[in-house]
This record gives structure tokens, C-alpha cells and sequence, in this order.
């Protein structure tokens, strides 16, 4: 491999050379006291007339194939790539580089090839990423709102020795999540699963300090919700302020009517709609599938249970895990 050039140095000795005419310095001279050949020199000397004497014009011009968009352009097509490919007219919000080609010719007239948009994208510091799956109704605002200014509210109700307990419930089937499997080298395995495969349902509240959890046949319902919000205020034992979605089972007849009977004792407010990233309950699910039942292989749906239920256990006796789950929802106490 050749030795890489120096494009400082090469720059500085060209504004030497010119400087060094500017002043009537022989042109054998110049290229001798600089190392270069005459011929260089030469084409210093044209170059500099064609500049009227403006050394700086001598500058080194960037090597390799010109930039297609201008400084200006480029930091326009970012603007549009950071606002979505919605906003831009697409029907998701999924970026492609056929769909950024497509938007540079559109609004620049500047036709790129697939390997050329692959590299000004690089270039402008993206990059292609696993998406974040957020529901259309997703409002950004609105979460900002509660997080500033129900949230602390909310906290207060510590004061009055309530215990805030975050809840969510999920599902779990004998179809346990994939994440990986061995096949030979070059060949990608299809695996094939039963879509009629039993299944159950978990829910669980989270404390600041710990987290319980409870599983039910097939889906939770209204009863279920009750039964263990009863369970929550017998083993919490303090006042509760339940924190959840707006789930139809949470805002049901049997619910309210249990709270009404609570008398204060058990009180619930809602998340915004669409905002599951601020219930840490959605961190112990993720956790749980992702890494502690992930690639699990169950006989029946009850091998699923004793399994899951043994690594939520564990779960809940690693403090710095629960701590974790706060973190990923950024709610600080």
C-alpha cells in the first residue's frame, strides 16, 4: 500500500510556492528550495495569474467526487429525515434509502444511486436502526406534560403514607419469545409455530422498592384486577395509589365499585393514552421475554408458568434490577 499523502502539508507548500512568485523568486528556485518539480512550479505560476495574484485561491480543492448536494441542501434533507416519513408523505413512518432517493430527487432534483444515498446518509450521521414501535395516537406532548407536571404531583402522596404502585398486565404462551438457534453456516432457520397454542395472562405492580405479580388463565379480566389489587393492599398493608393505563378492565363497573368501597384506602390515577414507556411494569415484561424465558422450550402451557414464575422470583430479590426498571422509565423519586 502506498504511503498516504499529506493534504496540510501539500496545501502549505503550494501557498509557499505562490508567495515566493508573488516576489519574483526564479521558478527553478522555488521548486528547488521546495522540493517540487518544475513543472508543478509552472502550473503555481498559471494558476496564480489566472488569480490575479490571490494566494488563497491556490488552496487545495477537496479530492474525490464532488458532493452532489450543497451544504445548505444536505442540512435541508436532515431537517426532513429528523420530521418522518410521514410528514414527508409516505403512508409509515419508516425511512428506506429508496424512499430517501425518491425525497432527494423530489425536493433537490439530484438523482442518487442506492449506494450513493447509503453513503450520504452515513455521511450525515445516520445510520439504519431496529425501530421503536410507537402507536400513531403516540402524543409526545402530552407525555411531557405528565412527566412534569403530574408526576410530581403524584409523588406527594407519599406524604400521606401512601405506597405508589405502578400495574400492567401481559400475556404469556407456550410459544415462548425466540432469540436464537443453531443451523448450519449461510443456511437462515425458519422456525415454525402453532398460533393455537394455550396461553396465559400475568399482571404485576411495582413499588419503588420491589414488585409483585400474579398469572391467570387466558386473558386478565375485571375480576382478576380486583383479585389482586385486594392481594396488593393485604401484603402492602399501607393506603395505595395505583398507577395504570386506561385499559377498558381498569375503568370497568367491578373496578370502580371495588375502589368505591376502598373508602380512599386504594385510589388509581391514569398514564396518558398510548405512552407504555412510562409504566416500569413494561420493563419487567420486556426483561422477563427477552432475557430470562427467552429460547425456554415448554411441554405445556403450565411448564411456562412454573418456569416463568421461578425467574420473576429471582427477579425479586436482585434490588439493582428493580432500580433498573425506574431508570428505563425515567420517573425519579
Amino acid at each position: 500500500m502506498g504511503k498516504k499523502r499529506d493534504l496540510q502539508a501539500i496545501e502549505a507548500r503550494r501557498i509557499a510556492g505562490a508567495r515566493m512568485l508573488k516576489r519574483k523568486v526564479p521558478q527553478a528556485e522555488v521548486a528547488r528550495e521546495l522540493g517540487v518539480s518544475r513543472q508543478a512550479v509552472s502550473v503555481w505560476t498559471r494558476q496564480l495569474a489566472e488569480a490575479n495574484g490571490a494566494v488563497g485561491r491556490l488552496k487545495a480543492k477537496p479530492l474525490g467526487r464532488p458532493k452532489r448536494l450543497d451544504a445548505a441542501q444536505r442540512e435541508a434533507l436532515s431537517r426532513l429525515l429528523v420530521a418522518g416519513a410521514l410528514q414527508a408523505g409516505f403512508a409509515t413512518e419508516l425511512w428506506t434509502v429508496k424512499r430517501v432517493r425518491s425525497v432527494i430527487e423530489r425536493e433537490f432534483g439530484v438523482a442518487y444511486s442506492q449506494t450513493g444515498c447509503w453513503e450520504l446518509l452515513r455521511d450525515l450521521g445516520f445510520s439504519p436502526q431496529k425501530r421503536d414501535k410507537r402507536a400513531m395516537q403516540h402524543d409526545e406532548q402530552a407525555i411531557l406534560r405528565w412527566k412534569r407536571q403530574t408526576w410530581p404531583g403524584l409523588k406527594k402522596a407519599r406524604r400521606e403514607g401512601r405506597t405508589i404502585v405502578f400495574i400492567d398486565e401481559s400475556g404469556l404462551s407456550q410459544r415462548c419469545p425466540l432469540a436464537r438457534t443453531w443451523a448450519r453456516r449461510g443456511h437462515t432457520p425458519v422456525i415454525q409455530q402453532s398460533f393455537s397454542c394455550s396461553q396465559m395472562s400475568a399482571i404485576a405492580g411495582l413499588s419503588w422498592w420491589r414488585f409483585y405479580f400474579r398469572f391467570f388463565d387466558g386473558a386478565v379480566k375485571s375480576e382478576q384486577v380486583v383479585q389482586f389489587l385486594a392481594a396488593l393492599k393485604r401484603q402492602i398493608a399501607r393506603k395505595l395509589l395505583v398507577i395504570w393505563d386506561g385499559a377498558a378492565i381498569h375503568r370497568s363497573r367491578i373496578v370502580r365499585r371495588w375502589l368505591e368501597w376502598q373508602a380512599g384506602h386504594v385510589v388509581v390515577a391514569a398514564l396518558p393514552p398510548y405512552a407504555p414507556e412510562l409504566n416500569p411494569v413494561e420493563t419487567i415484561w420486556a426483561y422477563l421475554k427477552k432475557h430470562e424465558i427467552a429460547n425456554f422450550c415448554a411441554k405445556d402451557i403450565g411448564e411456562v408458568r412454573d418456569f416463568a414464575r421461578r425467574r420473576l422470583m429471582s427477579m425479586q430479590r436482585r434490588p439493582t434490577l428493580v432500580r433498573a426498571f425506574w431508570k428505563q422509565a425515567e420517573l425519579a423519586f
